[in-house]
């Protein structure tokens, strides 16, 4: 099938603000963080490669200074990206998660990667309940979602633990090394959301 990728439609949204759950926080990225992403890029590169393209080659401090650079230097205007740090009272920054408006007016797909020194700790999936929260106080949006390689299986269970339905898959051209070139997409409309096992975990949460 044809990815909403392909889509020409532009969509841009306001940054929602900083959201929280119990032991998690998730806030907009800032100039402060560039030390953090590159430790963490670094420290986290040989699990990051096979599904990242950009952790394919040696990541600089350079290319951190540009990641922020690029998502803090456009204050409070609309935007078509967002990238978030989930963290904590201990950990200031656990990795990253990014709002981002590339499949369709309307949508917002989330993308993901955790630091290696904190993963299996239920970050990934409390992040992606957050910032789907956070993508439906959005006005207009009424669906997220989330597309991940066929072959990235630690990608494909923060979507099913949310309670995301897989609307299908598509064939594109393999990025990284680890990937074998079919996309799985999972989607989450508004209208199913608070009955979702993400709106749930998020609620427990916060109890």
């Amino acid at each position: 099938m044809m990815s909403d990728r392909d889509s020409s439609e532009g969509f841009q949204f306001a940054l929602p603000e900083m959201q929280s759950a119990g032991w998690l926080r998730c806030r907009l990225i800032e100039e402060s963080d560039v030390p953090r992403l590159f430790e963490a890029v670094t420290a986290s590169q040989a699990h990051l490669r096979p599904w990242m393209p950009w952790a394919a080659t040696d990541y600089t401090q350079e290319m951190a200074e540009e990641l922020v650079a690029a998502q803090t230097r456009r204050g409070g205007e609309l935007v078509t990206e967002a990238i978030y740090i989930p963290c904590n009272d201990e950990h200031p920054f656990l990795g990253c998660f990014g709002l981002h408006a590339r499949v369709g007016k309307g949508a917002l797909e989330i993308g993901y990667w955790v630091d290696v020194r904190y993963t299996r700790r239920g970050v990934a999936t409390l992040a992606a309940a957050l910032l789907t929260e956070a993508a439906f106080s959005v006005p207009g949006v009424d669906r997220v979602e989330i597309h991940h390689d066929e072959a990235n299986h630690a990608s494909a269970g923060v979507p099913q633990r949310l309670g995301y339905a897989i609307i299908g898959s598509c064939q594109r051209e393999p990025e990284a090394p680890g990937e074998v070139g079919v996309e799985r997409q999972w989607r989450m409309r508004g209208q199913d959301w608070p009955s979702s096992a993400g709106a749930q975990l998020l609620a427990k949460a916060r109890d």
